[in-house]
């Protein structure tokens, strides 16, 4: 028998699998700030201007409320600012008292205040907005420059009230003291003071001239009653016609400055309500404010200071939000 030869086997077939690459390093996790979008990110600017604007309605709360005691009740058409309803009844009107012109002053300050923060958000979301432009962005720079609007008009009308207001009172004052002395040469400058503040104030809240001559004839004192009411009548004389061309102006323009305080702060609460990411609070507050507003503008007793006062305080509030 043969012997069996043993079979050659057959080479390893060469390999298919290509050998493994090494894998690539994994790419560094980007810096928080560069994840973050500009409009997260925090602006010290805004916060600065927030939190004057609380400080600043804190202020107005008080003087504001201040302001609307200062008024009179009388009949007549009943308005919308400068415009007539068509009603008739009975209305309100500011006095020039001693308190409404510290009160319109300590407004006006404030107001004055809010200003620049005011105008840097406008400018921001305005910027914003162009660089890119979305229905947000347009939205929010619509709410900003409604907001800087309502602000420089309740400087204009504030600063209109106080600037027609001191310059009916000096020159109530002055016209008193003028005639006082020239029918009193002899009186002391203390006593011709006295008289024509007294006078002056009178006449500017438009008082009668029976109250206004008896004020000024009892701060002359004995033996000078009768230049005293001259001085009280030169008082009066001086504020016919609405007094100087300053008062005059305030008291053409400030009824259209009301109104259109009203349209800003209801464009800026339209603004609000339309921003999904603004808190309730802020959407209710923005809406009160432009309610008292709109209260604000009319010449209704009760219903036009509790316009200013409840707008002040919602604004306020809201800054808070």
């Amino acid at each position: 028998m043969a012997p069996i030869e043993p079979r050659p086997t057959a080479p390893n077939s060469a390999p298919t699998a290509r050998p493994a690459q090494p894998s690539a390093a994994p790419p560094p996790a980007p810096r928080a700030d560069v994840l973050a979008p500009p409009a997260a990110r925090s602006d010290r600017w805004e916060q600065l201007g927030n939190e004057v604007a609380r400080g600043t309605n804190g202020v107005r709360q008080f003087s504001d409320a201040v302001g609307a005691t200062q008024v009179r009740r009388t009949q007549g058409p009943i308005r919308f600012g400068p415009l007539e309803t068509g009603l008739t009844g009975t209305t309100v009107e500011g006095v020039n008292t001693r308190s409404a012109r510290w009160a319109g002053g300590v407004s006006t300050a404030a107001s004055v205040a809010q200003l620049p923060g005011a105008a840097y958000l406008s400018f921001r979301d305005v910027r914003d907005a162009f660089r890119n432009p979305s229905g947000e962005s347009a939205n929010r720079a619509l709410g900003s420059v409604s907001g800087l609007a309502s602000t420089g008009l309740n400087v204009a009308k504030g600063g209109l009230d106080l600037a027609g207001n001191v310059s009916n009172f000096r020159a109530a004052a002055n016209a008193a003291r003028t005639a006082f002395t020239q029918a009193a040469p002899e009186a002391t400058g203390a006593v011709a003071n006295r008289v024509a503040t007294s006078a002056a104030s009178e006449a500017a809240q438009g008082s009668s001239r029976q109250v206004t001559r008896h004020a000024a004839a009892r701060a002359a004192g004995e033996g000078l009653e009768d230049a005293g009411r001259l001085g009280a009548n030169a008082a009066r004389t001086a504020l016919q016609g609405g007094g100087t061309a300053v008062a005059r102006a305030a008291g053409r323009f400030a009824p259209g400055l009301n109104v259109a305080i009203a349209a800003a702060d209801t464009a800026a609460a339209a603004s609000t309500l339309a921003d999904p990411n603004a808190a309730v609070g802020k959407k209710v507050t923005a809406g009160v404010t432009a309610l008292g507003s709109i209260a604000a503008a009319t010449n209704i007793p009760v219903v036009s200071q509790a316009g200013a006062v409840v707008s002040t305080v919602s604004s306020f509030v809201g800054a808070f939000f």
